[in-house]
């Protein structure tokens, strides 16, 4: 019985330890992909300064907690939002607002699906 207990208190520990990781996440990566979405607004509405003060703003949240999300994450996607990132300062130097826009947006995507792979749902599960 005393084994049944003490694997009950190691799933307990897993499962908070999970919902602590996804919030954790959460609260990471919602202020960096609401920056780009932001910033690829204002690339395309031609406001370069807050474009280009967003993303460097999202860049320095990323970089920030970098090792952090790589603790818990998969590296993949994490190499190619730090690519990406690269990108996205070349096209805002060069005031390339196409290129600007899509790669703002394609971070996006690519940092909510980092934190979303560890939402608690039926579909991660399987």
């Amino acid at each position: 019985m005393k084994r049944f207990w003490i694997g009950i208190f190691i799933l307990s520990l897993l499962l908070a330890g999970s919902i602590l990781i996804h919030t954790t996440l959460e609260k990471i990566v919602f202020p960096i992909s609401s920056d780009l979405d932001l910033a690829c607004k204002a690339a395309l509405s031609e406001d370069w300064a807050s474009a280009q003060d967003l993303a460097q703003h999202a860049w320095v949240r990323w970089e920030t907690f970098h090792h952090l999300i790589a603790a818990f994450a998969d590296h993949s996607p994490m190499d190619e939002v730090d690519g990406l990132f690269r990108e996205l300062n070349i096209y805002a130097a060069t005031r390339e607002n196409p290129h600007f826009s899509a790669t703002c947006t394609h971070l996006r995507f690519m940092t909510s699906a980092i934190a979303e792979s560890h939402r608690l749902s039926w579909w991660n599960l399987l």
